[in-house]
C-alpha cells in the first residue's frame, strides 16, 4: 500500500511547524512574522511530503508506513533547524521563486526536491500559461519521476517556439534506473519539438550509453544546436559513441563540454569525430576524462582540420604525456583566435612544453590564459615558457603550480613574465622554490600595472627570503597582491650555481630568447 498522509493530517502538521518555528525563532531571538512562519511552514512540509512519497517505493514493494513517516518528520526538523541556523532565512518553492521571472525565464535551481506531478504545475506555471514566451529553462536541482516529467514535457511542449536554451541538468538524482530513463526520454521528446533550440545542458545526469540513448530525441532533432555540456555524466566509451551517433548535426555547434567522464582515448576518438565536423567550434572542453596520447592527438588534430575558430581549450587532467605534442602545437599555429588553453596535469613534462610554448611564441597573438600547472616543467623547460610568455600583450593569468621549476627556472620564467605587460594572476606555488626564485619572481612583477595575484606558497623559502620578496612587493606598491603563505616550508639559503642552464641551445631557444629580449 503506498504511503500517503491525508489533507487534513498535512494541514494539522502545517499548523504545528508554524508553531515550532516561532519557539525556536524566539529561543534564538529572530523576528519572524506570521506570514513567513506559514510559508516557510507550508513549503517546509511540501518538500518533506514529496521526499517521502519518493522514498516510499523501493524495487520490491513498498517501505514500511513507519519508516517513511520518521522520514517525513525527520526531513521536517531537518529544514526547522536549518532556517533558525541561518537566521531565519529560507528558501521558498521553485513555484514562487520564478514568479518574478518574467515571461522570458524559468529557473528551478535551488534545494533538492523530488518533484510530483502537483509540485511541477506549480514551479512551472509561467511555462504552461497560454501565450507563454519563455525561451530560457533550467531545471537543475529537482528530481523528476515520471509524473513530474510529463507535466514539465507538456511545459516544454507549450514554449516550443520560443525556447532557445534548456539546462536540464541534474534532473534524476535519487530516482530508480528505470524511471530515471523514462523521465529523461519523456522531457527528451518534448525538447525534440523546440525548433529554435540553441543551447542544450545534460550535465550531471547519470546517463552512461543508456541515458544518453534516452535522450536520443533531443540530440538527433535539433539541427542548429551551438552548445552541448555532457559534464560529470558517466560518458564511457560506448556512450560517446551514442553521442557521436546521435549528434549528426553539429555544423553549428560552437561549444561542447565535457568533463569528470571515463571516456578514455577510444571515447575521445568518438568526440574527435564531432568536432572533425564542426567547423565553427569556439569552446572545447573534455578535461578529466582519462583520455590518453593516442585521443589527445585525435581531438586536437580533429579541431585543427575543422576549422579555424577555437578560442578556449581545456583538456587538463588527462594522462596524455609528450607523446600529444606535436598535434597539441600544430593545432595552437592554427588557431589564430586562442585565448586560454588549460594544459593543467597532462604530463607533458619538459619535452612536450617546449614543442607546444614554442607554438604559442610563434602564434596566438590573442592568448589570454595560459595553464600548464603539473606538468613536471624543470628549468630544461622553462626558457620555452618564458619565450611563449614575453610579450604577448593579452596574457592576464599564467598557472605554472606544482612544476619543478627550482630556483634557476624562476629565474628564467621571471624574465618572460617581465615583459608581458598585462599579467594580472601569476601563480608559482609548489616549485621547490627558495629565496633566489621567490625574490626574481617577486621583482618581475614590480612593474606590471595589474598585478592582483602573485602566488608562492607551498615552496621553500627562508624566512630572510620572505622578508625580501615581501620588501620588493611593498616597495612596488603590491604588497597587496601576494598571496598567503601558510603553507611555506621554510629553509636555510642556497645561492643559484652557474649558468649552464641559460646557455644551452635547445632547438633554438638561444635565438628565441635573444629575439624576444630576453
Amino acid at each position: 500500500m503506498t504511503w500517503s498522509l491525508s489533507k487534513e493530517q498535512r494541514e494539522e502538521t502545517v499548523r504545528r511547524v508554524t508553531a515550532n518555528l516561532f519557539c525556536l525563532a524566539f529561543t534564538k531571538g529572530l523576528p519572524i512574522t506570521d506570514d513567513v512562519a506559514l510559508d516557510a511552514a507550508s513549503t517546509f512540509e511540501r518538500r518533506a511530503y514529496t521526499a517521502a512519497t519518493v522514498s516510499s517505493n523501493v524495487t520490491t514493494g513498498s517501505r514500511p508506513a513507519a519508516e517513511t513517516t520518521l522520514g517525513y518528520a525527520r526531513k521536517l526538523a531537518e529544514l526547522m533547524i536549518e532556517m533558525v541556523k541561518s537566521g531565519g532565512k529560507y528558501e521558498p518553492d521553485a513555484s514562487a521563486a520564478i514568479s518574478g521571472a518574467g515571461a522570458e525565464a524559468v529557473d528551478l535551481m535551488g534545494s533538492r526536491d523530488f518533484l510530483t506531478s502537483e509540485s511541477t504545475e506549480a514551479a512551472l506555471r509561467t511555462m504552461l500559461a497560454p501565450g507563454s514566451q519563455v525561451s530560457k529553462v533550467r531545471f537543475s536541482s529537482k528530481s523528476f519521476g515520471r509524473d513530474a516529467a510529463t507535466v514539465a514535457a507538456k511545459a516544454l511542449t507549450n514554449v516550443s517556439k520560443t525556447i532557445s536554451i534548456a539546462d536540464i541538468s541534474d534532473i534524476i538524482a535519487g530516482r530508480p534506473e528505470d524511471e530515471a530513463l523514462d523521465s529523461l526520454r519523456i522531457i527528451s521528446a518534448a525538447l525534440a519539438q523546440a525548433t529554435h533550440l540553441r543551447e542544450l545542458n545534460l550535465s550531471d545526469n547519470a546517463l552512461g550509453e543508456k541515458g544518453v540513448r534516452a535522450c536520443s530525441e533531443a540530440l538527433t532533432k535539433q539541427t542548429r544546436l551551438e552548445s552541448l555540456s555532457l559534464q560529470n555524466v558517466g560518458c564511457s566509451i560506448f556512450a560517446c559513441k551514442a553521442v557521436a551517433e546521435l549528434l549528426t548535426a553539429s555544423q553549428h555547434l560552437r561549444q561542447l563540454h565535457l568533463f569528470n567522464n571515463m571516456s578514455d582515448n577510444e571515447g575521445a576518438m568518438h568526440v574527435a569525430s564531432i568536432l572533425a565536423r564542426s567547423p565553427c567550434m569556439q569552446d572545447f572542453r573534455m578535461a578529466s576524462s582519462r583520455v590518453g596520447p593516442q585521443g589527445g592527438s585525435a581531438l586536437a588534430q580533429a579541431l585543427s582540420g575543422a576549422g579555424n575558430s577555437l578560442v578556449r581549450l581545456d583538456i587538463s587532467d588527462n594522462p596524455m604525456t609528450e607523446e600529444v605534442a606535436p598535434a597539441l602545437a600544430a593545432l595552437v599555429r592554427s588557431q589564430p583566435q586562442i585565448k586560454a588553453l588549460n594544459l593543467n596535469d597532462t604530463s607533458l613534462t619538459d619535452k612536450g612544453v617546449t614543442a607546444v610554448a614554442l607554438a604559442i611564441a610563434e602564434s596566438a597573438p590573442h592568448l589570454e590564459e595560459l595553464e600548464m600547472a603539473l606538468n613536471e616543467i624543470t628549468p630544461q623547460g622553462a626558457r620555452a615558457v618564458a619565450v611563449a610568455v614575453a610579450n604577448k600583450q593579452h596574457l592576464w593569468k599564467l598557472n605554472l603550480r606544482e612544476n619543478e621549476l627550482e630556483d634557476r627556472g624562476a629565474v628564467i620564467i621571471s624574465k618572460g613574465i617581465a615583459k608581458a605587460p598585462a599579467l594580472r594572476h601569476i601563480d608559482l606555488c609548489g616549485n621547490q622554490l627558495k629565496r633566489v626564485g621567490a625574490v626574481a619572481a617577486a621583482k618581475s612583477v614590480a612593474g606590471l600595472p595589474g598585478l592582483q595575484l602573485l602566488a608562492l606558497d607551498e615552496n621553500m623559502v627562508s624566512e630572510a627570503g620572505l622578508d625580501e620578496v615581501q620588501q620588493v612587493m611593498s616597495q612596488a606598491g603590491k604588497a597587496a597582491a601576494l598571496g598567503p603563505l601558510d603553507e611555506n616550508m621554510e629553509e636555510s639559503d642556497e645561492e643559484l650555481e652557474g649558468e649552464e642552464a641559460e646557455e644551452q641551445d635547445d632547438s633554438g631557444l638561444s635565438a628565441l630568447f635573444a629575439k624576444a629580449g630576453l
